[in-house]
């Protein structure tokens, strides 16, 4: 998994990060696939309150764990990591009563593991406000307009990387 670790270039990131300016103040944040941790890194630095990084790499739970000790250690209390594959995590959620705001799901492309994820996302229900789920993934990547009790909002094209942005229907 280590070796399919794609971190997120800066510029992407910093763009997500402007969509999100007025949401991520005290929100809680979910990083799926979180690789490095580069996202929910950035939303605690940004004034998230709380951030869960979840992957089922090893090295990678080496590398976020690593890269959290860079921050603060008021910030750093802020976090916690999974070394969970995502439906398994999901359900941990779940059953803790775990909610949040704002979800990054970065998955490896070309592995229609987006899709996936909504579904177990939706199937969970571990969402709450503002209801946002950033999918950054490729754009030959197949993504769905719909899927579970999300709806596609907004689209950012950055070059080969798309960003999706998801919310959830209104019932």
């Amino acid at each position: 998994m280590a070796d399919e670790m794609r971190p997120t270039r800066d510029m992407v990131r910093e763009a997500v990060f402007n969509v999100l300016a007025g949401y991520i103040e005290g929100a809680r944040v979910l990083d799926l696939f979180a690789g490095s941790g580069a996202f929910g890194i950035e939303a605690i630095s940004r004034g998230a309150s709380y951030a869960v990084f979840m992957d089922n790499s090893a090295e990678a739970v080496k590398i976020m764990k690593k890269n959290i000790k860079i921050l603060d250690t008021q910030d750093a209390d802020k976090t916690e990591v999974m070394a969970q594959d995502i439906r398994p995590g999901l359900r941990i959620l779940s059953e803790r009563k775990d909610s949040f705001g704002i979800i990054f799901l970065d998955p490896p492309y070309y592995k229609g593991l987006v899709k996936k994820s909504l579904k177990y996302i939706s199937v969970y229900d571990i969402l709450s406000q503002p209801n946002l789920i950033i999918a950054e993934h490729s754009k030959k990547d197949e993504i769905p307009e719909a899927e579970g009790s999300f709806r596609l909002s907004r689209r950012l094209r950055y070059g080969e990387t798309i960003i999706s942005i998801y919310t959830k229907a209104k019932a």
